[in-house]
């Protein structure tokens, strides 16, 4: 079946986006589906289909945001969960394949060019090496891309973002203590996505003195982008530690192919990223710096870039 039509979809927190990918690769027929209307996943497959002109596809190739290995999967983020062989059974799939959504997003790096990326840092990008996919969203993800030479490749999946947060400044010390108190450990995840920017705004709020109500983190970027002064300072510092997180993992990924930033957070608040020390803490990596000099830093601006990495996977696999 190589080739044929595929049910793609890539499963987050917030949203469900599907499309069906031809044998070239194109997307057909895209929706993004809201997860909380739906209570079962199997409920928002079927209604994608209930509108789908094109004929379902026997074969399909799920992104989730959880660890994609095991018989059964449950997001991370979403209340969301199915058995992958009950899901094959009910919509009669021939093949189902299960992978994480960043390794999703790491297979699609090769083909994202022009407008479909915003370059925050230009380099000189070593194309036989790692290149770093992070995240923050729901959730903070992270991946890799891996060629292997002679058009080889892999993609690597863990779950990165819940490494330990380590403040860099004397507020970051003081938003770990907080983050500390209430949580516990403090994992990078605690501070760079949805609710992490929510957390730094409500910090940065105290710190002001300032009361701020019932706030989500698109009305915080509401809020930055309408120049509010204690949004812009959080939104500010969270890309200085996102700089400082996308740092270290690329020291530990080795990643001279270069760095891309997902996830939906970035490309909405795109101007504040290079406005912040996002860069610069990047860099900032002591005794062994010149190790990043080179390293180009993007952000993915392309909201299905995952589904054409998703169609990348499905057919590597089955070759």
């Amino acid at each position: 079946m190589a080739g044929a039509d595929l049910l793609v979809a890539d499963i987050g927190g917030t949203n469900a986006r599907f499309a069906i990918s031809d044998a070239d690769g194109a997307l057909h027929e895209p929706r993004v589906l809201h997860a909380a209307k739906f209570p079962k996943i199997d409920e928002a497959i079927t209604a994608y289909f209930a509108e789908l002109k094109r004929p379902r596809p026997t074969q399909a190739c799920f992104a989730v945001a959880c660890p994609a290995s095991g018989p059964e999967i449950k997001l991370t983020n979403s209340s969301w969960r199915f058995v992958k062989a009950e899901l094959r059974q009910q919509f009669q799939l021939e093949r189902f394949v299960v992978i994480n959504d960043f390794e999703a997003l790491a297979a699609s790096v090769p083909i994202l060019a022009g407008a479909q990326l915003a370059e925050l840092r230009s380099g000189t990008p070593d194309p036989a090496s790692v290149s770093l996919v992070i995240g923050p969203g729901t959730g903070l993800g992270v991946g890799a891309y891996v060629p292997a030479g002679k058009g080889a490749w892999a993609v690597i999946s863990g779950e990165g973002g819940h490494v330990g947060f380590a403040p860099n400044t004397e507020a970051e010390i003081r938003l770990w203590q907080r983050m500390r108190q209430r949580y516990g450990r403090v994992s990078a995840e605690r501070l760079l996505n949805g609710s992490g920017l929510v957390n730094v705004y409500r910090f940065m709020a105290d710190e002001a003195g300032q009361q701020v109500g019932e706030v989500d983190a698109p009305e915080v970027a509401r809020r930055a982008l309408a120049s509010e002064q204690v949004a812009v300072a959080s939104v500010l510092m969270f890309f200085d530690m996102l700089g400082s997180v996308a740092g270290d993992l690329a020291l530990a990924f080795g990643s001279r192919a270069g760095v891309y930033i997902g996830g939906g957070i970035t490309p909405k608040l795109l101007d504040f990223a290079r406005q912040s020390r996002f860069i610069e803490r990047f860099l900032d990596k002591g005794r062994v710096a010149a190790i990043l000099q080179d390293m180009p830093v993007q952000v993915i601006l392309e909201e299905r870039a995952a589904l054409y990495g998703v169609r990348r996977q499905f057919d590597r696999e089955g070759a």
